[in-house]
């Protein structure tokens, strides 16, 4: 399973150049502009490292940090234009592994987080079944099945639908998913993947029309259960 990257920053290219270079390292990435909407995902998906802008609309970076702190011992990373050494102190005080000025180089950025994911990775643990409503996936025997049910995929359909399942809800980008299972960058015209994923819609729908693949236009799909197409 892919380490999942949960990037706070509420610049827009920003964040889509960072999305964009941990994708393409094949990471799953997560990104909120504001830190109520990063509370959330923190709530709900396990996150196996931060990147936190300090400069945040509401509360700020530190703040949030301040007020997550213990629920999360995951690595954060604290990104921020200023650079008194002040500030970065402060950040290190509530936590964090280490401090990125900007402009933020991808480089370091990359080098960064990979140090700081293999200190942790002992601690990773790989599911051997994925479940959300009547949908489950057995990943060591490759199985699937909805309300008992055996879903007949193609080893591509499977994997697709797994890396749905896992970021039930999310969506997951076409750059991760050429990355992950083609080896390649997605070149912005391929309809590989929207092959798959309509392929994978009917096979879902044949057993539980509530089950859905959705299309999130120019970023990539996302699973649903009971929400109709857009």
């Amino acid at each position: 399973m892919s380490a999942h990257i949960l990037l706070l920053e509420d610049d827009i290219e920003l964040t889509r150049l960072i999305k964009l270079c941990l994708e393409n390292e094949g990471y799953l990435v997560t990104c909120c502009t504001n830190a109520n909407r990063a509370e959330f995902v923190l709530k709900q998906k396990q996150v196996d490292l931060m990147i936190c802008d300090v400069m945040l609309p509401g509360r700020s970076g530190f703040d949030f940090v301040a007020a997550i702190r213990e629920q999360t011992q995951c690595p954060i990373l604290f990104m921020t234009a200023k650079t008194a050494i002040q500030h970065q102190l402060h950040g290190l005080s509530l936590g964090a592994q280490d401090y990125l000025l900007k402009p933020v180089d991808p480089r370091l950025l990359l080098a960064k987080i990979n140090v700081f994911l293999a200190r942790t990775a002992p601690q990773a643990t790989v599911p051997t079944k994925l479940e959300h409503f009547n949908l489950s996936l057995n990943c060591q025997t490759r199985q699937a099945e909805i309300a008992g049910q055996k879903l007949d995929l193609t080893t591509a359909e499977f994997q697709l639908l797994e890396a749905l399942l896992e970021q039930f809800g999310s969506v997951v980008s076409r750059e991760w998913l050429f990355q992950r299972h083609l080896g390649r960058s997605y070149d912005g015209i391929a309809r590989t993947m929207d092959g798959r994923a309509s392929r994978l819609r009917k096979k879902l729908q044949a057993l539980d029309s509530n089950w859905n693949v959705l299309t999130s236009w120019g970023d990539g799909y996302y699973l649903s259960y009971g929400e109709l197409d857009r």
